[in-house]
């Protein structure tokens, strides 16, 4: 899952699924989250810093003042709605494959874990061992915990290129005249997810040709002193590929599952795609229709998701600005793009952080009881 706002969060999406054992599920260390931090929040300084520097702040305000509270309502409550189909894409699955009836409070709260972790950490690295070790944490059993995040992640990747594929043949000419450098960024961002897309097809339907395509990558690296440990690298990529495999029968067994999560992602980028579209009605404008804002934001999407930048911060920033300049007035890209942003990812930045700092105490709480009450258990009597 990177949290994929209207401006991706969450590459949380873009990783592959994690490994099924609790012990590679742990938290990452607490330096390396204030690292991550830093690095957000320097990233977010930078991004403004270059978007301010020619408007004076006097004028981005006044602009902003100017914005219909009713459209930007709007913009929030689709961000809102996108942030919660994290997780009930996840209870989708959960429901398929655990049968201990997991709340769809309890879900939304691991899709929000998600969002977070994948929002501070370089190419979202974190979120989906986070939302993994909550889980275990919470009871879910690791296989269904694994494969709920590998068929969320498999359905996340799909739609990412779907939607942007189905709307590119009749908007072509404005999304081309508008990309300007983001064209590369474009191109790369596709060319990774459809080798990821064909990496998940292949590892789920076709083990052989990827344990060849792993075993020739893995002897390569070696040879050239990338690995040191092959051995253990290609134990850790057996798990992987057995976890695919059972993916894969998941999907055979429960054909409607598929569906449910992928309409689940559509809705969800779909809610993401339209925010700039109200932020664009908010200021009083009109010429250019809504799906002309889901096309451009699904490209603006795809181009910086796979960027190893927490949050997609300052590429997702310099992109709006880029691609949405011809939709806005000149003096209104600045306080549409903070608009946005502020709409698509720094409240829900905010939200998804107080929902797993929530979680994590309810968990730690839950965890000193279980621990005090084990101290006070009376010894079994001795058999004489």
């Amino acid at each position: 899952m990177k949290m994929n706002q209207t401006e991706p969060v969450h590459a949380e999406s873009a990783a592959p699924a994690v490994e099924p054992t609790q012990t590679e599920a742990k938290k990452p260390k607490k330096r390396w989250r204030i690292l991550s931090s830093v690095f957000l929040f320097a990233l977010i300084a930078g991004a403004m810093y270059f978007a301010l520097r020619d408007t004076s702040l006097a004028e981005v305000w006044s602009a902003v003042q100017s914005a219909n509270p009713l459209w930007l309502l709007c913009a929030l409550g689709a961000s809102l709605i996108a942030a919660v189909m994290f997780g009930i894409a996840l209870h989708i699955s959960l429901r398929a494959l655990d049968g201990k009836r997991i709340s769809l409070i309890r879900s939304i709260g691991f899709g929000f874990i998600g969002q977070y972790y994948t929002a501070i950490t370089p190419a979202g690295a974190a979120g989906q061992p986070m939302q993994l070790y909550y889980m275990l944490g919470y009871g879910v059993e690791v296989s269904h915990a694994s494969l709920s995040l590998l068929l969320v992640n498999a359905s996340h990747q799909i739609v990412v290129l779907l939607i942007p594929a189905l709307l590119f043949p009749f908007r072509a000419s404005l999304i081309l005249n508008n990309l300007g450098a983001f064209l590369w960024f474009l191109l790369f961002g596709a060319i990774v997810n459809i080798g990821l897309i064909l990496f998940l097809l292949f590892a789920m339907f076709s083990q052989s040709f990827v344990n060849r395509a792993v075993n020739w990558a893995i002897r390569l690296m070696t040879k050239i002193k990338i690995i040191k440990r092959p051995e253990a690298i290609q134990a850790r990529v057996n798990k992987q590929i057995a976890l695919y495999k059972q993916g894969a029968e998941v999907f055979r067994k429960h054909p409607w599952l598929l569906v449910g999560e992928l309409f689940a992602y559509v809705v969800l980028l779909g809610m993401q795609f339209v925010i700039p579209y109200f932020i664009y009605r908010a200021f009083g404008l009109s010429g250019f229709g809504m799906v002309d804002f889901i096309a451009l934001q699904s490209i603006l999407y795809l181009a910086v998701c796979f960027l190893p930048l927490p949050g997609s911060a300052g590429a997702s920033e310099s992109g709006f600005v880029t691609i949405f300049r011809v939709l806005f007035q000149s003096s209104l890209i600045v306080p549409a793009m903070l608009l946005s942003r502020l709409m698509s990812f720094y409240v829900i930045l905010l939200l998804s952080g107080v929902i797993s700092l929530t979680m994590h105490l309810i968990l730690t709480n839950r965890r000193k009881r279980a621990l005090a009450a084990a101290v006070e258990l009376p010894e079994p009597p001795q058999e004489s």
